[in-house]
């Protein structure tokens, strides 16, 4: 029976498969075709066209550059780069796309300004939303599309139900609870700092709450109606003290607002469903043409003037002493909500009422108030408004709580010095009160001389040095005055723990090398070796001969001596050789010597003391040596220090860096050269101020020392002959290398 070949048919079949397969991936990556720039009014928008989903990476702020934003997409095919002049938007500077691996882009957004952002996307669009923070709060643009937009989608009003605060390890949320899912407008606020959270189409029906919170820089968490109709708001407002990193999510139908503890830029979402998209359905882009200004019925409660960017921000910490107090602020600020306003010949107290009405403030005239109005100003605060029309008229105003009150500036001059007149007296003929105050932190000396120029004429300070308490008398008010003095200047010092490491490292290394030779030649008859002349007829050559009563260096040699002494100045290795003839009319003796030495040496010291700031601490250890001196037959003994020393002054900034007065020795004594019996000192000091971070480390001096040392001994003439010339010298190298470095550490106790 024949066998059925299915090799061929299984081969195709995989063939087909793989082919689909590359086919249906092929697919699958996105083509982005266009990358375009929307400007608009209040927000920008930077439109990515594709012809299918984009699927997201993550996006953040660029650490290194924290203007930029950084958006990573996956599966992507190819990018057109975008066209785009910095021209073309008041916000954004620059784009750029940049290809990180296989299918896989980034995209580079360097803004003008650091402003929120957000990103939404739809089946063949992805669009980075840049909002600017908004000048003035008086109106909200929106398009007849977005209009149309709220009327479907937000068929019936959206209740929120209330809003709580829950606190974490790492942030704060803010959990808006409601019963359906709202839209979202978030911004900032400047003068003071504010997070403002308006939640359109949505209904607050309870009386407006206050939490507060103090944590991670959010004070308080209020919450109101901020608009009753066209459209309806609710509005979230978050006390800032200072910029902070915050995201917006929603969970269910609650919107949860976190705020992030120090971080430097906001942490890239998982997902653009689970982070972006699912925040909120975005309506398509306005069109310029048909935008609108819908007119609110009740005014909002003003807001100030300049917004600060809630941009992402590292702080620098700072000790809780270093934080500002407001004594007085004699100069106007105008901070109130952007108003323009355009009257001819209109009623002064009409204008004004319709300006506390504006305002949300009670208004109050004196009978002696009247005038004429007739301004065109556009987009002034309205307390400068106020201001500049009561100036015209003569007129002045006084703000007790949320009562505006008006009356001729005369009258109220009349009343101002009535009011000093009557403070006067008081102080002259009030009663005199009595109080005792323990100082906890300071000297009650030093806190005295600060309080007399606060006295009255009749106040008097009086201080128990022994329980360091002030007894102070004076009348009701300057007692006040002077009390709340005191809780600004009694405070704990803080302390400052500063570490010295004195590093002495030795190098040395010693060679000696030396040669000693000597030779001693006879020709005699007794030795039968004489010459063959008359004269000389004996001969004796002799170069070891030493006289009587000479100490030879180095080796002493077998005949007493050599003719070439040059041993090594100090050694601990030597050799010696002789050789003669039979009768010994004839003989060479030889001596080497050497030395080769190498030592190390560290010398570590390390004092440490713990001060208050801008207190001097000393620390000592070591000896005293007593010098003796004589002056008209008398003995006098003075002692001197030869000691490790550390005089060290520390001055903390209020960047949290730490300013030292440092004033180091290292002196030891050398009793290896007595000076009639007493040593001399060796002394290593440094004498500097610097500048230096909380528990960094510095190094305020140092000292690198080398000596090198070649001593020769030689025969003249003799040792320059070539090779033979090194048995008429000897050589010694000393090398000695010493190294001081001094390093400081302070760090400021908690």
């Amino acid at each position: 029976m024949k066998r059925k070949n299915y090799f061929k048919p299984i081969l195709v079949l995989c063939i087909f498969i793989i082919s689909i397969a590359y086919a249906q991936e092929k697919e699958s990556l996105v083509n982005i075709n266009k990358i375009f720039v929307q400007p608009g009014e209040l927000k920008t928008r930077i439109v990515l066209e594709t012809d299918s989903y984009l699927p997201l990476l993550k996006t953040y702020y660029s650490p290194e550059s924290p203007q930029t934003i950084i958006v990573e997409w996956e599966k992507v095919k190819s990018v057109k780069e975008p066209r785009f002049s910095p021209e073309e938007s008041p916000l954004i500077q620059n784009l750029k796309v940049e290809k990180i691996d296989e299918n896989q882009f980034r995209f580079f957004i360097q803004l003008k300004e650091q402003v929120p952002y957000r990103i939404f996307s739809s089946p063949e669009r992805l669009v980075v939303e840049l909002v600017k923070i908004q000048r003035a709060l008086g109106k909200y643009v929106i398009d007849l599309e977005t209009e149309k937009t709220f009327e479907e989608k937000f068929e019936s009003k959206v209740n929120l139900k209330k809003v709580e605060v829950a606190e974490k390890e790492d942030r704060v949320d803010v959990i808006a609870k409601m019963d359906g899912k709202a839209f979202p407008n978030i911004f900032a606020l400047g003068n003071p700092l504010r997070l403002i959270v308006d939640l359109l189409e949505t209904q607050y029906s309870a009386p407006s709450t206050t939490n507060k919170v103090n944590k991670q820089g959010v004070k308080t968490i209020r919450t109101g109606q901020f608009q009753t109709a066209n459209p309806v708001i609710s509005r979230i407002v978050c006390d800032l003290t200072q910029p902070k990193f915050y995201d917006a999510k929603f969970e269910n139908n609650n919107l949860v607002l976190s705020f992030f503890k120090e971080v430097a830029h906001p942490a890239p979402p998982t997902t653009l469903k689970e982070a972006v998209a699912e925040l909120e359905k975005e309506p398509p882009p306005p069109k310029a043409e048909e935008k609108v200004t819908q007119e609110k019925e009740k005014p909002p409660p003003p807001p100030e003037k300049e917004p600060a960017p809630a941009a992402p921000t590292q702080a620098e910490p700072q000790l809780p002493s270093f934080e500002p107090k407001t004594i007085s602020a004699p100069e106007e600020i105008y901070s109130g909500e952007i108003l323009s306003l355009k009257v001819k010949d209109a009623d002064l107290r009409d204008v004004v009422m319709y300006l506390g009405g504006f305002a949300e403030l009670n208004v109050a005239f004196d009978p002696e108030v009247s005038g004429k109005v007739t301004c065109d100003l556009v987009d002034v605060p309205w307390d400068q408004i106020l201001d500049l029309i009561l100036k015209l008229n003569k007129m002045g105003k006084v703000l007790e709580g949320n009562v505006l009150r008006v009356a001729p500036v005369g009258v109220l001059t009349r009343e101002q010095e009535q009011r000093r007149q009557l403070a006067d007296t008081k102080e002259k003929a009030g009663p005199l009160f009595t109080e005792t105050i323990a100082l906890s932190y300071s000297k009650a000396r030093d806190v005295q001389g600060l309080l007399r120029t606060k006295l009255s004429p009749r106040g008097e300070i009086i201080i128990d040095e022994r329980t360091n308490t002030l007894i102070i008398s004076d009348v009701e008010e300057k007692l006040d005055l002077l009390k709340r003095l005191i809780t600004v200047v009694d405070l704990p010092t803080p302390q400052v723990s500063i570490e010295a490491r004195i590093l002495e490292a030795t190098a040395n290394f010693i060679r000696n090398l030396g040669i000693q030779w000597g030779f001693r030649g006879i020709a005699d008859p007794f030795y039968g070796n004489q010459t063959s002349f008359k004269f000389p007829n004996s001969v004796t050559v002799d170069g070891a001969v030493i006289p009587q009563g000479t100490v030879t260096k180095g080796l002493g040699g077998p005949l007493g001596g050599y003719a070439v002494n040059l041993p090594a100045p100090a050694f601990n290795s030597a050799m010696g050789l002789t050789m003669g003839n039979v009768l010994n009319t004839f003989r060479l003796d030889m001596a080497l010597s050497a030395l080769e030495t190498s030592g190390e040496g560290e010398i570590i010291s390390c004092p440490r003391v713990t001060t208050q700031n801008n207190r001097q601490a000393e620390i000592i250890q070591g000896r005293q040596i007593p010098v003796q001196t004589v002056s008209n037959f008398t003995v006098t003994t003075q002692y001197r220090n030869a000691a490790l020393e550390l005089r060290v002054t520390p001055q903390i900034t209020a960047e949290g860096t730490i300013i030292m007065d440092i004033d180091i020795r290292n002196n030891a004594p050398d009793f290896a050269n007595l000076v009639n019996g007493i040593p001399p000192i060796t002394t290593q000091s440094a004498h500097t101020t610097v500048m230096i971070q909380d528990g960094g480390t510095t190094v305020i001096g140092g000292i690198y020392r080398t000596e090198d040392s070649l001593t020769r001994e030689r025969v003249p003439f003799l040792h320059k002959i070539p090779i033979l010339g090194a048995l008429f010298r000897n050589s010694s190298r000393t090398t000695t290398n010493r190294e001081l470095l001094i390093f400081m550490t302070p760090r400021i106790l908690k």
